[in-house]
Protein backbone atom coordinates (compact mmCIF):
# COMPACT_ATOMS: atom_id res chain seq x y z
CA UNK A 1 0.00 0.00 0.00
CA UNK A 2 1.52 3.10 -1.22
CA UNK A 3 2.07 5.86 1.96
CA UNK A 4 -0.05 8.17 -0.12
CA UNK A 5 -3.22 6.17 0.65
CA UNK A 6 -2.08 5.08 3.96
CA UNK A 7 -1.99 8.83 4.78
CA UNK A 8 -5.26 9.12 3.34
CA UNK A 9 -7.26 6.50 5.11
CA UNK A 10 -5.95 8.02 8.55
CA UNK A 11 -6.91 11.42 7.74
CA UNK A 12 -10.56 9.76 6.71
CA UNK A 13 -10.33 7.98 10.26
CA UNK A 14 -9.74 11.26 12.08
CA UNK A 15 -11.86 13.40 10.25
CA UNK A 16 -14.63 10.79 11.23
CA UNK A 17 -14.06 10.36 14.60
CA UNK A 18 -13.70 14.17 15.16
CA UNK A 19 -17.51 14.60 12.99
CA UNK A 20 -19.11 11.78 15.33
CA UNK A 21 -17.40 13.77 18.22
CA UNK A 22 -18.74 17.36 17.27
CA UNK A 23 -22.65 15.19 16.70
CA UNK A 24 -22.07 13.73 20.41
CA UNK A 25 -21.34 17.11 21.89
CA UNK A 26 -23.96 19.42 20.00
CA UNK A 27 -26.56 16.99 20.47
CA UNK A 28 -27.78 18.19 24.11
CA UNK A 29 -27.90 21.47 23.14
CA UNK A 30 -29.87 20.97 20.07
CA UNK A 31 -32.32 18.77 22.01
CA UNK A 32 -32.41 21.61 24.72
CA UNK A 33 -33.25 24.24 21.97
CA UNK A 34 -36.05 22.08 19.96
CA UNK A 35 -37.27 21.41 23.33
CA UNK A 36 -37.56 25.22 24.32
CA UNK A 37 -39.77 25.65 21.14
CA UNK A 38 -42.25 22.59 21.48
CA UNK A 39 -46.07 22.78 23.41
CA UNK A 40 -46.14 21.80 27.01
CA UNK A 41 -48.13 18.34 25.98
CA UNK A 42 -45.43 17.61 22.97
CA UNK A 43 -42.79 18.24 25.69
CA UNK A 44 -43.87 15.99 28.29
CA UNK A 45 -44.81 13.39 25.69
CA UNK A 46 -43.73 9.50 25.27
CA UNK A 47 -41.75 8.49 22.72
CA UNK A 48 -40.23 11.73 22.83
CA UNK A 49 -40.08 13.40 19.27
CA UNK A 50 -36.89 15.34 17.49
CA UNK A 51 -38.85 17.66 15.52
CA UNK A 52 -41.72 20.25 17.60
CA UNK A 53 -45.32 20.14 15.22
CA UNK A 54 -45.57 23.07 15.86
CA UNK A 55 -43.34 25.65 16.67
CA UNK A 56 -43.88 27.64 20.31
CA UNK A 57 -41.45 30.80 19.81
CA UNK A 58 -43.47 32.40 22.33
CA UNK A 59 -42.22 29.82 24.96
CA UNK A 60 -38.92 32.53 25.39
CA UNK A 61 -41.74 35.69 25.88
CA UNK A 62 -43.56 33.61 28.66
CA UNK A 63 -40.03 32.66 30.51
CA UNK A 64 -40.02 36.23 31.78
CA UNK A 65 -43.54 36.16 32.67
CA UNK A 66 -43.27 33.18 34.62
CA UNK A 67 -40.65 34.07 37.29
CA UNK A 68 -38.61 37.85 37.86
CA UNK A 69 -36.16 35.98 34.44
CA UNK A 70 -34.59 39.63 33.68
CA UNK A 71 -33.70 40.04 36.91
CA UNK A 72 -31.85 37.23 37.24
CA UNK A 73 -30.36 38.06 33.68
CA UNK A 74 -29.20 41.52 34.87
CA UNK A 75 -27.51 40.26 38.20
CA UNK A 76 -25.58 37.25 36.08
CA UNK A 77 -24.54 40.00 33.43
CA UNK A 78 -23.52 42.93 36.38
CA UNK A 79 -21.53 40.71 38.80
CA UNK A 80 -19.97 38.40 36.10
CA UNK A 81 -18.50 41.79 33.54
CA UNK A 82 -17.31 42.90 36.90
CA UNK A 83 -15.62 39.89 37.71
CA UNK A 84 -14.20 38.94 34.68
CA UNK A 85 -13.07 42.53 34.41
CA UNK A 86 -11.31 41.93 37.72
CA UNK A 87 -9.84 39.23 37.62
CA UNK A 88 -7.93 40.56 33.96
CA UNK A 89 -6.72 43.49 35.56
CA UNK A 90 -5.18 41.89 38.50
CA UNK A 91 -3.92 38.91 36.82
CA UNK A 92 -2.34 40.99 34.30
CA UNK A 93 -0.98 43.40 37.28
CA UNK A 94 0.32 39.90 39.25
CA UNK A 95 1.83 37.97 35.81
CA UNK A 96 3.67 41.44 34.89
CA UNK A 97 5.41 41.44 37.96
CA UNK A 98 6.00 38.14 38.40
CA UNK A 99 7.76 37.73 35.01
CA UNK A 100 9.43 40.57 34.83
CA UNK A 101 10.35 42.28 38.56
CA UNK A 102 12.86 41.25 40.48
CA UNK A 103 12.31 41.01 44.16
CA UNK A 104 12.89 38.77 47.31
CA UNK A 105 11.17 35.70 47.60
CA UNK A 106 9.12 36.00 44.13
CA UNK A 107 9.84 32.20 43.14
CA UNK A 108 8.74 31.23 46.60
CA UNK A 109 5.49 33.22 46.74
CA UNK A 110 4.79 32.03 43.23
CA UNK A 111 5.19 28.56 43.99
CA UNK A 112 3.10 29.10 47.27
CA UNK A 113 0.16 30.73 45.06
CA UNK A 114 0.44 27.67 42.28
CA UNK A 115 0.19 25.01 45.50
CA UNK A 116 -3.05 27.09 46.29
CA UNK A 117 -4.56 25.79 43.67
CA UNK A 118 -4.57 22.27 45.11
CA UNK A 119 -6.82 23.39 48.38
CA UNK A 120 -10.88 22.72 47.21
CA UNK A 121 -12.97 25.18 47.90
CA UNK A 122 -15.11 23.16 50.47
CA UNK A 123 -11.82 23.99 52.36
CA UNK A 124 -12.56 27.64 53.06
CA UNK A 125 -15.98 27.68 52.00
CA UNK A 126 -17.18 28.15 56.04
CA UNK A 127 -14.56 31.12 56.84
CA UNK A 128 -15.41 32.78 53.67
CA UNK A 129 -19.47 32.92 54.12
CA UNK A 130 -18.38 33.88 58.17
CA UNK A 131 -16.17 36.72 56.66
CA UNK A 132 -18.63 37.93 53.72
CA UNK A 133 -21.69 38.24 56.87
CA UNK A 134 -18.96 39.69 59.40
CA UNK A 135 -18.97 42.38 56.12
CA UNK A 136 -22.49 42.31 55.44
CA UNK A 137 -21.93 41.36 51.92
CA UNK A 138 -24.21 38.72 51.60
CA UNK A 139 -27.11 39.20 49.10
CA UNK A 140 -25.15 42.10 47.52
CA UNK A 141 -23.49 42.58 44.53
CA UNK A 142 -20.18 42.90 46.49
CA UNK A 143 -20.14 39.73 47.77
CA UNK A 144 -20.81 38.51 44.47
CA UNK A 145 -18.22 40.14 42.59
CA UNK A 146 -15.04 40.79 45.17
CA UNK A 147 -14.16 37.86 46.16
CA UNK A 148 -13.99 36.47 42.62
CA UNK A 149 -11.86 38.97 41.87
CA UNK A 150 -8.54 37.30 42.54
CA UNK A 151 -7.05 34.37 40.16
CA UNK A 152 -4.22 32.54 40.87
CA UNK A 153 -4.92 30.71 37.46
CA UNK A 154 -5.22 33.85 35.83
CA UNK A 155 -1.80 35.16 37.48
CA UNK A 156 0.38 31.74 35.99
CA UNK A 157 -1.67 32.64 32.45
CA UNK A 158 -0.55 36.11 31.93
CA UNK A 159 3.23 35.12 33.66
CA UNK A 160 3.50 32.64 30.92
CA UNK A 161 2.58 34.67 27.99
CA UNK A 162 4.62 37.68 29.11
CA UNK A 163 7.96 35.88 30.09
CA UNK A 164 7.61 35.29 25.67
CA UNK A 165 7.59 38.93 25.31
CA UNK A 166 10.81 40.07 23.61
CA UNK A 167 12.62 42.64 26.84
CA UNK A 168 14.31 44.48 24.20
CA UNK A 169 10.41 46.22 23.56
CA UNK A 170 10.29 46.89 27.28
CA UNK A 171 13.57 48.59 27.24
CA UNK A 172 13.06 50.90 24.47
CA UNK A 173 10.06 52.47 26.09
CA UNK A 174 11.69 52.24 29.21
CA UNK A 175 14.68 54.67 27.44
CA UNK A 176 11.97 56.30 26.35
CA UNK A 177 11.31 57.36 30.03
CA UNK A 178 7.93 55.17 30.21
CA UNK A 179 7.53 53.42 34.08
CA UNK A 180 6.72 50.56 34.50
CA UNK A 181 2.89 50.67 34.47
CA UNK A 182 3.34 52.81 31.07
CA UNK A 183 5.47 49.95 29.87
CA UNK A 184 2.45 47.49 31.35
CA UNK A 185 -0.65 49.11 29.45
CA UNK A 186 1.38 50.69 26.48
CA UNK A 187 3.33 48.19 25.39
CA UNK A 188 2.73 44.55 26.89
CA UNK A 189 -0.51 44.98 26.77
CA UNK A 190 -1.48 45.78 23.25
CA UNK A 191 0.70 42.33 22.53
CA UNK A 192 -1.13 39.96 24.89
CA UNK A 193 -4.45 40.33 23.31
CA UNK A 194 -4.78 36.29 22.57
CA UNK A 195 -4.07 35.48 25.88
CA UNK A 196 -6.60 38.22 27.19
CA UNK A 197 -9.43 36.67 24.72
CA UNK A 198 -8.24 33.23 26.39
CA UNK A 199 -8.43 34.13 30.09
CA UNK A 200 -11.48 36.62 29.69
CA UNK A 201 -13.58 33.40 28.03
CA UNK A 202 -12.50 31.10 31.09
CA UNK A 203 -13.59 33.70 33.38
CA UNK A 204 -16.81 34.52 32.26
CA UNK A 205 -17.33 31.03 31.50
CA UNK A 206 -16.56 30.72 35.47
CA UNK A 207 -18.41 33.42 36.66
CA UNK A 208 -21.86 33.28 34.61
CA UNK A 209 -22.08 29.60 35.75
CA UNK A 210 -20.79 29.79 39.32
CA UNK A 211 -23.47 27.75 40.71
CA UNK A 212 -21.65 26.42 44.02
CA UNK A 213 -20.78 29.96 44.90
CA UNK A 214 -23.32 31.71 44.19
CA UNK A 215 -25.62 29.22 45.95
CA UNK A 216 -23.67 30.38 49.48
CA UNK A 217 -23.63 34.00 49.05
CA UNK A 218 -27.17 34.91 47.77
CA UNK A 219 -30.60 33.85 49.42
CA UNK A 220 -33.05 36.42 48.21
CA UNK A 221 -35.15 36.63 44.63
CA UNK A 222 -33.77 39.79 43.91
CA UNK A 223 -30.18 39.03 44.01
CA UNK A 224 -30.49 35.53 42.30
CA UNK A 225 -28.26 34.82 39.12
CA UNK A 226 -29.30 32.89 36.45
CA UNK A 227 -27.98 29.35 38.04
CA UNK A 228 -29.56 30.00 41.22
CA UNK A 229 -32.80 31.17 39.30
CA UNK A 230 -32.72 28.17 36.87
CA UNK A 231 -32.48 25.66 39.89
CA UNK A 232 -35.82 27.63 41.68
CA UNK A 233 -37.46 26.97 38.08
CA UNK A 234 -36.43 23.83 37.92
CA UNK A 235 -38.07 23.04 41.27
CA UNK A 236 -41.23 24.58 41.13
CA UNK A 237 -42.17 24.12 37.37
CA UNK A 238 -39.97 21.40 35.88
CA UNK A 239 -42.74 18.95 35.62
CA UNK A 240 -45.58 21.37 34.68
CA UNK A 241 -43.73 23.47 32.23
CA UNK A 242 -40.61 21.90 31.10
CA UNK A 243 -40.77 23.54 27.72
CA UNK A 244 -39.93 27.01 29.34
CA UNK A 245 -37.48 25.36 31.56
CA UNK A 246 -35.46 24.38 28.35
CA UNK A 247 -36.65 27.88 26.51
CA UNK A 248 -34.85 29.29 29.56
CA UNK A 249 -31.75 27.39 29.74
CA UNK A 250 -31.27 28.65 26.69
CA UNK A 251 -31.62 32.24 27.17
CA UNK A 252 -28.69 31.28 29.49
CA UNK A 253 -26.52 29.79 27.17
CA UNK A 254 -26.51 31.99 24.37
CA UNK A 255 -24.37 34.80 25.98
CA UNK A 256 -21.65 31.85 26.49
CA UNK A 257 -21.75 30.99 22.83
CA UNK A 258 -21.73 34.72 21.86
CA UNK A 259 -18.60 35.39 23.60
CA UNK A 260 -17.00 32.31 22.65
CA UNK A 261 -17.51 32.62 18.67
CA UNK A 262 -16.82 36.65 19.32
CA UNK A 263 -13.41 35.55 20.59
CA UNK A 264 -12.69 32.02 19.59
CA UNK A 265 -9.64 33.03 17.39
CA UNK A 266 -7.98 34.82 20.03
CA UNK A 267 -8.83 31.79 22.50
CA UNK A 268 -7.43 29.57 20.44
CA UNK A 269 -4.02 31.45 19.58
CA UNK A 270 -3.94 32.60 23.88
CA UNK A 271 -3.94 28.96 24.37
CA UNK A 272 -1.27 27.83 22.20
CA UNK A 273 1.00 30.49 22.50
CA UNK A 274 0.60 30.32 26.41
CA UNK A 275 1.64 26.94 26.51
CA UNK A 276 4.80 27.22 24.67
CA UNK A 277 6.73 28.04 27.54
Amino acid sequence: MKPRTVTAGVSLVRHVILIMGAIIMFGPFLWMLLTAVKSVAEASAFPPTLWPRVWEWGNFVRVFEVVPFGTFYWNSTISTLLATAGQIGTSALAGYAFARLRFWGRDTLFFILLTALLIPFQVIMAPLVGVLSTLHWLNTYTGLIVPNVPSIFGTFLFRQFFMGIPIELEEAARMDGAGRLRILYSVVMPLSLPVVAAFGILSFLYNWNNLFYQLLVVSRTHMMTLPLGLTEFNNQYAESSFNLLMAASTLAVAPILVVYFWLQRYFIEGIALSGVK
